[in-house]
């Protein structure tokens, strides 16, 4: 077998999940209102603060900060979650901390998986917090959900760029999540 490493640039990425965050914005917002509209329950709702008090802003922002910090840590578990459904041992093989130099949370897999396993333990954020609460948000008439959404298709950013490189692997190689760096080693046939 030979191995191969392949890193993505932790700046570059947070820099492209700016340009996906404005990307996001607009075709989630487009999407939430032509949904709701097909639907009949008018466009945009106006996001309450709970009342006039200068208390009432600062503790929705909190309570949103709150939940984004809540929604990180769910992100880095999803992977977990995924990449131990396909290690054979299970969680024993599964790790998290942050890059503190970067403010850069991680979850780490310390056993190789199938290219398959790994692109989808990598995606799997992506469609949980990000993309299913965009979707579904206008149904149940919530644009904190939709920008919930937005935020966590953008936090896929670097999941995303790990994953395009990917394409390129044989089906037959192996993925180890890098111990170190944001990336892997690719371990092929000969």
């Amino acid at each position: 077998m030979r191995e191969r490493k392949e890193t993505i640039n932790i700046v570059t990425a947070n820099v492209w999940g700016l340009v996906l965050l404005a990307v996001a914005a607009v075709a989630g917002t487009a999407y939430y209102i032509a949904v709701s509209r097909a639907l009949g329950l008018g466009g945009l709702t106006r996001i309450h603060f709970g009342g006039e008090h200068l208390w009432s802003p600062l503790l929705w922002l909190a309570i949103y900060m709150a939940v984004m910090v809540a929604g990180i840590v769910a992100h880095e578990l999803v992977h977990g979650i995924t990449w131990a459904h396909y290690a054979k041992n299970g969680w024993k093989s599964i790790s998290f901390g942050v890059m503190w130099k970067l403010l850069t949370p991680y979850c780490h897999c310390s056993e190789p998986l199938r290219v398959s396993h790994y692109r989808t333990g990598a995606l799997m954020p992506l469609y949980v917090l990000g993309l299913l609460p965009l979707l579904v948000s206008p149904f149940v008439r919530s644009m904190e959900m939709c920008v919930f959404g937005m935020f966590f298709i953008s936090a896929a950013a670097g999941d995303l760029m790990i994953v395009w490189r990917l394409r390129k692997e044989a089906p037959s190689s192996t993925v180890l999540d890098h111990p170190t760096e944001a990336g892997y080693l690719v371990y092929e046939q000969e």
